[in-house]
């Protein structure tokens, strides 16, 4: 059995339903900055602040809301486990018409 750990995202802009219409996707490019592990709270590995979000498949396939926290697991020992405080990562983030939602790693800038 894998052991996860969970990464907490803090969204100035953030993922939700809220507005966005029953039965629509997302399909978004997140980036953020990782925070100091001093901010990490709760048992949790990594936070990290997001502060933009554009589409990743075409014009509206990307609607956030404003400060929502989220938190989704990565396996124990993840890259994003070992990025320093500071560093921007970019993550492609989809959600389907049910809710539920995956993230993908694409980029780290450290």
């Amino acid at each position: 059995m894998r052991t996860l750990m969970s990464v907490v995202a803090c969204f100035g802009l953030a993922i939700a339903a809220a507005g966005v219409q029953a039965g629509s996707d997302q399909d978004c490019i997140v980036e953020g900055t990782v925070k100091n592990k001093d901010a990490v709270k709760n048992g949790t590995s990594v936070y990290i602040a997001f502060h933009s979000a554009t589409d990743a498949a075409g014009p509206d396939s990307c609607s956030l809301e404003k400060r929502r926290k989220v938190s989704f697991k990565e396996p124990k020992n993840a890259m994003i486990e070992n990025v320093p405080a500071g560093s921007v990562v970019k993550y492609h983030y989809t959600e389907d018409s049910a809710g539920e939602s995956q993230w993908q790693l694409v980029n780290v800038s450290y």
